[in-house]
């Protein structure tokens, strides 16, 4: 049985009490993970239906490899009223599926996971915040990628003047280098703001400023987790890829039996890893949160001290 940790721990403990949180919590919400990528792979391979010649696996003649006809089709499939709205629900039920995954994993740190019925009533609560917040960081990005894009251009008329010598494409590389310094920094204070918004309760934007709060000085300490985190999903996407080359290579990248068993690989593999980036970035918020209750606890205390 998971035990939560009652103590701030290393980069390492972190990531070993994720990958724990995960192991303890695979048993409930693998149910979760599976429903939400069925609502994916179904219509995917109805869709693989109505197209031919169109392999599984991506390659330089994908589409030079269909006739004229199954590309109007897929063409118009894609533009069909129905299908746009099949997948936004598709994708609003993906989204309750995850916030239930995130309170299934929370319950079962505190030893009291709910029931799946109650799980996804509560990802169903929380589905108008959830998207309220998506709203909200949608809205600041393209401020942002507003101001970001002026700066570039105000950079890039200095470099075409070649005033005090930007001529060189080393001063671009320089600037293009901090603007994506920038995002990513923005990214690692930002990353806990939906787990903060599920496992607080918190508001669209009092969920931002808690993510903000908690990740002031750790950046670097996040930063490194989350690198361990992604290297581990690359490993798991290789070989998912792997097995659906075989799969191509097997049965044909055209044939009906590839694109079924490629979405069946695709679905068992999402299923198993559903909920390991969840268990982690809740390891990472609980991490946080002790560490900022201990400094402000510290902080209570001098004030009160006697001078």
């Amino acid at each position: 049985m998971y035990t939560r940790p009652n103590a701030p721990r290393s980069i390492g403990g972190v990531l070993d009490d994720g990958l724990k949180l995960w192991r303890d919590s695979l048993s409930k919400t693998w149910p979760l993970a599976l429903l939400a990528q069925l609502q994916f792979a179904i219509p995917l391979v109805m869709l693989r239906m109505q197209l031919k010649d169109l392999p599984i696996v991506p390659s330089s003649n994908a589409f030079t490899a269909a006739n004229a006809a199954n590309t109007q089709l897929f063409l118009a499939l894609i533009r069909s009223p129905t299908l746009v709205l099949a997948y936004v629900v598709t994708g609003l039920f993906a989204v309750v599926c995850y916030t239930a995954i995130v309170i299934r994993i929370e319950g079962v740190s505190t030893n009291s996971a709910s029931p799946l019925r109650a799980s996804l009533a509560g990802g169903f609560r929380l589905l108008p915040r959830v998207l309220l917040q998506i709203l909200v960081f949608i809205l600041s990005w393209i401020v942002i990628g507003v101001v970001l894009g002026i700066f570039a251009a105000i950079v890039g008329g200095i470099a075409a003047a070649g005033l005090g010598g930007a001529k060189s494409p080393l001063f671009t590389i320089i600037v293009l280098t901090i603007m994506a310094v920038f995002v990513f920094f923005l990214l690692g204070r930002l990353f806990l703001s939906f787990f903060a918004l599920v496992v607080d309760d918190a508001g669209a934007a009092a969920s931002i400023r808690v993510s903000w709060t908690l990740t002031r000085g750790c950046w670097w300490r996040c930063s490194a987790i989350l690198l361990v985190l992604v290297i581990i999903g690359l490993v798991f996407a290789l070989v998912v890829a792997l097995v659906n080359g075989l799969i191509a290579a097997s049965l044909g990248p055209i044939s009906l039996g590839a694109t079924v068993l490629a979405q069946l690989v695709g679905v068992a593999a999402n299923a198993f890893l559903g909920s390991l980036y969840p268990a982690v970035l809740i390891a990472i918020f609980h991490d946080l949160k002790f560490r900022k209750q201990g400094v402000d606890l510290v902080g209570r205390v001098n004030a009160l001290a006697p001078q």
